[in-house]
């Protein structure tokens, strides 16, 4: 069984971390920086800093994170000049994507952040679908947009060349800041949560990390995969109210609570949809006492209500993202996690300990009692 770990914050801010291969709490580098929220995924953990920015520390492995970019050169024949850079009015630019549509000059690239390095220079791609071309790299055709050959004919008319050039991910196994978008967000994050890379298993590493803000939005971060660890933007999603947390399982169950102590479950979450499509409102446990944290896992929900009492949810499942009911169960916490396998983590109401909760099963997803 691979190895994993467990991550949690202290009352100080400190990121530590517990290996199921080791033996006691490993305190994490950057000792200089404060958390005050981190949520963990085989090959990365996310956390809140007390600056209110997003950090992400990629683990280093075996496989380097690297990036092609790639532009094409477009040009046209004429009878004076042979084939140049002097194209009609109504062709495509001479630097685009493969399109024609984008402008796409070598020197507009740019590191998406810090935490990239180019590896070369462009260089132009001497193969074409598998199969290498003449020096230099050109395919040919009758006109834009058409079938390209590696073969230069009578009737060609343009022709064209892929430039690549590789970044690579260099901030492993370190706290890399998120740069923050054009378009700056109104407010800080006060949670976060991350999970469903068992939505998809394309593209490799994907990911969804869900944000909730201190004025009670929701965020998700668009784009994580392998080959783009930190994402691309940060989408607002509409909301029926307030949220003060939110929590994401590895598959597609995402639940938040609103201020009113009420819940919000996601639906519609799919392969195609990773942020879903509409929100379920789901009443808390206790008429009387709203919940404040909520936990989910592949097909358990547990939550946490303002008496600290804790409540189990039965019947979720992705055809039933909301369950049937809830069940109240044992012990006093202040806040809940799922782990992987459904296996769930507590904090203590009253020593602030962690608790670890036994006996659970696939058939008996409740477990049988906290150690």
């Amino acid at each position: 069984m691979p190895i994993s770990l467990l991550w949690a914050v202290d009352v100080y801010g400190r990121v530590y971390s517990l290996s199921t291969a080791g033996q006691q709490w490993e305190h994490c580098r950057d000792a200089q920086m404060e958390f005050k929220r981190a949520t963990a995924a085989q090959q990365c953990c996310w956390g809140i800093a007390c600056d209110n920015k997003i950090y992400l520390n990629v683990h280093a492995s075996d496989l380097p994170v690297r990036y092609q970019e790639e532009t094409y050169e477009n040009q046209r024949w004429n009878p004076v000049d042979g084939f140049s850079e002097r194209l009609l009015p109504s062709d495509r630019w001479q630097w685009s994507d493969v399109t024609g549509l984008q402008h796409q000059p070598l020197d507009s690239f740019q590191l998406p952040s810090n935490s990239w390095e180019w590896e070369g220079d462009w260089y132009a791609d001497e193969n074409f679908e598998g199969e290498p071309t003449e020096k230099g790299g050109w395919t040919y055709a009758i006109d834009f947009p058409a079938t390209y050959t590696k073969d230069k004919k009578w009737n060609s008319c343009v022709r064209r060349r892929r430039w690549l050039r590789y970044r690579r991910y260099k901030a492993m196994d370190t706290w890399a800041k998120i740069p923050s978008q054009r378009t700056t967000l109104p407010d800080p994050f006060s949670d976060i949560s991350c999970g469903g890379w068992e939505i998809n298993e394309e593209p490799r590493g994907r990911l969804s990390l869900w944000a909730v803000s201190l004025q009670g939005k929701v965020w998700f971060r668009e784009g994580i995969y392998h080959h783009n660890p930190e994402g691309s933007l940060w989408e607002e999603v509409p909301l029926p109210g307030e949220v003060v947390q939110i929590s994401c399982g590895p598959g597609d169950l995402v639940w938040a609570v609103l201020w009113e102590g009420q819940f919000i479950v996601r639906e519609g979450i799919g392969r195609d949809c990773p942020k879903g499509a509409s929100w379920a409102v789901v009443d808390s446990p206790s008429p009387d006492v709203g919940a404040i944290h909520v936990a989910v896992g592949v097909n358990v929900v547990w939550a946490v209500t303002k008496d600290n009492k804790v409540w189990f949810r039965r019947g979720v499942n992705s055809h039933n993202p909301c369950g049937s009911g809830w069940i109240s169960m044992v012990g006093e916490m202040i806040m809940i996690n799922v782990g992987l396998n459904d296996q769930v983590w507590g904090i203590g109401c009253e020593d602030r300990a962690v608790y670890f909760r036994q006996g659970v099963t696939s058939s008996e997803l409740s477990g049988k009692t906290w150690k």
